[in-house]
């Protein structure tokens, strides 16, 4: 793995993908998608250390993120008057904000 993936600059360049994402609701959603994305960012960073020392497999790691964006977009849903199209570009605007650091760092395409 050539670079390794700083929790600090994913999650805040995800938070920034969702607040712009969210727009006019991200004061009513911000502590939670805050929250959901602090989880997926660590979720990522634990990959990548599974990862270096040869404990998870590349399926096992896209199963764990995979249950990871389900559970960002239950959270998000949860809040009235958020609807699935604006959730699904949410989650679409965080992980492609982090995509290329991520699948560089990580040596395999995991988002």
């Amino acid at each position: 793995m050539a670079t390794s993936i700083d929790f600090a600059e994913i999650f805040n360049d995800m938070v920034g993908a969702a607040k712009n994402s969210l727009k006019d609701k991200w004061t009513d959603i911000r502590d939670l998608a805050t929250s959901s994305i602090r989880t997926l960012a660590q979720n990522i960073v634990d990959i990548e250390k599974m990862k270096a020392s040869g404990t998870i497999t590349n399926e096992q790691a896209r199963l764990m993120i995979g249950i990871q964006q389900d559970a960002f977009k239950i959270v998000l849903l949860s809040e009235e008057g958020l609807g699935l199209l604006a959730v699904e570009a949410a989650l679409n605007a965080v992980l492609k904000v982090i995509r290329a650091t991520v699948n560089t760092a990580l040596g395999f395409t995991l988002i």
